[in-house]
């Protein structure tokens, strides 16, 4: 069998001749083995050029398998710890399955490429951080805007909507500040037609849930602090519920 070496060797001279069939061919027995050796890193790079081949086979009628294979590579990048890279990846393989019209796997593609960002964004904070602790230098403005930002907002998005690929997220996400705002309630007051009261947990809940859904009733009113929270909980509601209406249209229309 030949070495590994040789088959990258191969199916590079392949690809330089245009014989894209067997140059994929090449670079996928050549995977194959790195990924015996537990060579993560190769066997990504190796399964990447091998979708690429296939992607450039002329006549080809179903990008089912350059995506599967853009997948897989983006998981042994997984493995090796090459976050970026599994990211772009995934974003490969998205556009192959939307080409194949395999919404399904395009949406957990989506998904799992918005994650691996993510999670490369907290890895290099960390590694970065070390490193300049390291040099006595301090955070500067650039790596903030580069980081600490982008960070924050696909943290977000992940919690609240999965990067408008898990609509239901933003469900959860309401229920638990409905929850969470109603508790304040019961430590306030309401004004109830015209009378101030102490509300129990169901009227809190509702009353919170009404604020939220902007569908209040009018003969009910917060007092004192629960008026902040009242506002609070309307300007989130505000974008929640149409975030969701949107993530839900979004997902579901491709179909």
């Amino acid at each position: 069998m030949p070495e590994r070496k040789t088959l990258e060797q191969e199916a590079h001279e392949l690809l330089g001749e245009e014989k894209y069939a067997e140059a994929g061919e090449r670079y996928l027995q050549a995977a194959k083995a790195f990924q015996r050796q537990e060579k993560h890193d190769r066997a990504a790079i190796c399964l990447a050029a091998a979708a690429s081949s296939r992607a450039l086979i002329l006549g080809e009628k179903t990008y089912h398998r350059v995506a599967s294979l853009y997948e897989e590579a983006a998981l042994e990048a997984e493995a090796s710890r090459d976050l970026e890279y599994s990211a772009m990846l995934y974003k490969y393989a998205a556009i192959a399955y939307e080409r194949d019209h395999d919404n399904t796997s395009l949406s957990e593609c989506l998904f799992k490429s918005k994650e691996a960002y993510r999670q490369f964004l907290i890895q290099d904070l960390f590694r970065t951080k070390k490193t300049k602790d390291n040099v006595g230098i301090g955070f500067n403005l650039q790596f903030f805007s580069k980081r600490i930002i982008p960070l924050i907002s696909l943290t977000f998005a992940s919690l609240l909507w999965g990067y408008g690929e898990r609509p239901h997220r933003t469900v959860g996400f309401g229920l638990v500040f409905i929850l969470i705002c109603a508790i304040f309630y019961t430590y306030g007051h309401l004004s109830r037609d015209g009378v101030i009261v102490e509300p129990s947990l169901i009227q809190a809940i509702y009353f919170s849930f009404t604020s939220y859904t902007k569908v209040g009733p009018e003969n009910m009113s917060p007092v004192g602090f629960t008026k902040i929270v009242a506002v609070m909980e309307s300007f989130i509601g505000i974008f929640t519920v149409p975030l969701y209406l949107t993530g839900l249209c979004r997902k579901y229309l491709r179909y």
